[in-house]
């Protein structure tokens, strides 16, 4: 796969179902894929609970990370090539920026807490901690661990960091191998967990990404070197790719009962975690340079955490979220789904970070007066354990990459045509894109037709007021 420059770095491959073959070099990658933060990625797996409904999700986000270093690699190669030939590699030797475009990519997901983003939700993003989320973990892994020291051999740590760290380089080459693997249309980051995801759950028909001719018909934006270029020639295998990671939103990682089990764990973390601040302490300690407990957090060590704490506190609920999944006899159901309707309009100029905490804050005051109702009708026993989940336009890309410039190869060069807004370019195909406002009830009155039917009407209500005073979904019709 790679030039003869790579011999000094020494090649061995592995087996893999995606990819069949997947290289790694024996100096810089085996010892990080070898190492403790990297190896214990094995014990969390890539779609958290999704297992209790397709019995097949039970990957990991190791196997993940590997995919993730493979296509960064692809990826990276031939844009760095056409980077070479306009001059502008800046200090870096192309060989280098691709190696770092790998390594990138394996280390991507190493800051991820036990059953990934749920740990975020519950942990992360519930208290103030002095690391906001498993991004800024990965990066405090990567220097108090042995990973800095292999990396410091090569002069990869800093350019490292800042690939896969907060803010985008100010380097050009390396905001260009930074949207090989993140924050672009197509990265290597999606592609790969689409197919992988796919192929694991068994839903092959929703995974299918045509990826060789994504990243082959993929430039360098010749005017600006910093963003990537897509030919037009590419665009049905844009849209096939589009279409795949709504279907995989919406049908697998979206799954009203993969939700629940989500929740339910998150439940567990967040009660451990009032009981024992084991959690909190994990991440002051990877703070302060010290990485072992951090370590040690994992899938199955949350449960068994979940296990001692109701038993050392006697804690019912807690035993019961615990028993829910160890049985999978999930405690909620869904109730209601209302499936609202977002155009291309409505979401020119709105950033990512603003859908995000708009929509938490809509969620949050529906939540709110949902349950203040339900008390007012005779669930007043019951009233807080009803509640709202929103999935505000996850099948998209970030939104400040929504845009894409599409090109034409003329003659060995290329020049830009249209710049397209991907919602537009998804609307012209008949999708309309959707925000998806679920309500969840205890499971006993989920299934009581008399009580969820006077619940449901309560939730459309609550829906229906706070979408058409304004908030988030101003103008949009359900």
């Amino acid at each position: 796969m790679y030039s003869a420059v790579y011999r000094k770095y020494g090649w061995n491959f592995l087996r893999d179902p995606i990819y069949n073959y997947v290289e790694f070099n024996k100096i810089i990658e085996e010892p990080i894929i070898d190492s403790a933060p990297l190896q214990r990625l094995r014990w969390i797996r890539q779609l958290q609970l999704a297992n209790m409904v397709y019995p097949g999700a039970d990957h990991t986000r190791f196997q993940h990370s590997i995919g993730v270093m493979h296509l960064a690699g692809a990826f990276s190669q031939a844009l760095v090539e056409e980077l070479g030939d306009y001059g502008d590699l800046g200090s870096f030797k192309a060989e280098e920026l691709i190696e770092v475009a790998r390594v990138s990519g394996l280390l991507h997901d190493v800051g991820h807490g036990p059953f990934g983003h749920a740990f975020e939700e519950a942990i992360y993003w519930s208290k103030q901690h002095p690391i906001k989320d498993h991004e800024e973990a990965g990066a405090y892994l990567i220097r108090h661990s042995e990973i800095s020291e292999v990396l410091e051999k090569q002069g990869f740590l800093e350019p490292v960091l800042k690939v896969i760290g907060e803010h985008r380089p100010s380097e050009a080459p390396l905001a260009l191998i930074r949207l090989t693997i993140k924050e672009w249309v197509y990265p290597a980051d999606v592609m790969d967990f689409l197919m992988r995801d796919s192929y694991y759950t068994g839903t092959h028909e929703y995974g299918y990404v045509d990826y060789q001719r994504l990243i082959k018909l993929s430039h360098v934006n010749p005017e600006d070197h910093v963003e990537i270029a897509l030919e037009e020639k590419a665009l049905g295998a844009l849209m096939g790719y589009l279409r795949s990671r709504i279907n995989m939103f919406l049908h697998v990682y979206m799954h009203p009962v993969t939700t629940v089990y989500s929740y339910t764990v998150e439940e567990i973390m967040r009660i451990v975690d009032e009981y024992t601040g084991k959690y909190s302490e994990a991440i002051r300690s990877l703070y302060k340079g010290d990485p072992g407990a951090y370590i040690k957090l994992n899938d199955y060590s949350v449960i068994s955490d979940g296990e001692a704490t109701a038993r050392e506190r006697g804690d019912k609920r807690l035993k019961m979220l615990v028993e829910s999944i160890v049985s999978r006899k999930h405690m909620w159901k869904l109730l209601i789904e209302e499936r609202i309707g977002v155009g291309s309009k409505e979401l020119i100029g709105v950033t990512s970070a603003l859908m995000i905490r708009n929509s938490q804050l809509l969620k949050d005051s529906m939540e709110k007066e949902l349950r203040e109702k339900l008390r007012d009708t005779g669930f007043s026993d019951s009233a807080d354990l009803f509640w709202i989940n929103m999935s505000t336009l996850r099948p998209l890309p970030p939104i400040p990459n929504s845009y894409i410039q599409l090109c034409k190869s003329i003659n060995g060069g290329v020049r830009n045509t249209l710049r397209a807004f991907i919602p537009e370019l998804l609307e012209k195909e008949g999708i309309k894109l959707t925000v998806l406002v679920r309500v969840y009830a205890p499971r006993d009155i989920a299934k009581d037709l008399d009580r969820s039917k006077v619940a449901s009407k309560i939730s459309r209500e609550v829906i229906s007021e706070h979408i058409f005073l304004g908030g988030l979904f101003s103008g949009i019709t359900m």
